[in-house]
């Protein structure tokens, strides 16, 4: 009786494992996030441009969080598009499975796609929950950026920093199609200012 409980719970835990190692993190999957986040914040100015119909960021001390989430077999950013002012500080915050935040910029084996100047970034593989990731972005213009293992499913997501004209975004004719269907265009951006996914 023993020998058959000790042979279940080991498979179990190869099956963890395995389903952990390609890529989709723990088996449990984790709930979805809410549609609106509360705001935390502590800068009252904010709060009073912010509309009832706008949709809230989390925001930590006046660091940006954006959660990268598996759920359901897909694999995402929350928010997956944003504006922010020059100087922002972004904290991706791994919520559930294994990713990263990767620019696309030569230094990490893609075409730019963020603006002339501006630092490349890449967060590293993040398999544990809660793990996190921060970069501040200082040159106005376009930012896109990708997980390394779900890129190709389209797990992507763009940051307008300022004015999106000092730096547009490049063609996007050499991406995946997943990744050109994902990106939020930055006119949509502009205007609802978060895109959920």
């Amino acid at each position: 009786m023993k020998t058959t409980a000790k042979a279940t719970a080991i498979a179990l835990v190869i099956g963890a494992m395995i389903t952990f190692l390609v890529g989709c993190g723990p088996a449990e999957e984790a709930s979805a996030p809410q549609p609106a986040a509360q705001e935390q914040t502590t800068d009252s100015a904010q709060d009073s441009n912010d509309t009832a119909d706008e949709p809230q960021l989390e925001i930590d001390n006046g660091v940006v969080v954006i959660g990268m989430y598996a759920s359901a077999g897909r694999n995402y950013n929350d928010p997956l598009g944003l504006h922010v002012e020059p100087g922002t500080t972004i904290r991706f915050v791994n919520r559930s499975g294994m990713h990263s935040a990767t620019a696309y910029h030569p230094d990490n084996g893609r075409d730019r796609r963020i603006p002339d100047g501006a630092q490349a970034w890449d967060s590293g593989l993040m398999s544990r929950r809660d793990q996190q990731f921060e970069v501040t972005l200082t040159a106005e213009g376009v930012y896109d950026y990708f997980c390394i293992p779900h890129e190709a499913m389209g797990h992507v997501g763009r940051i307008v920093v300022g004015d999106p004209e000092a730096s547009p975004p490049a063609p996007a004719d050499g991406l995946p199609q997943a990744v050109r269907n994902a990106l939020p265009s930055v006119d949509r951006i502009m205007t609802e200012h978060v895109v959920r996914p």
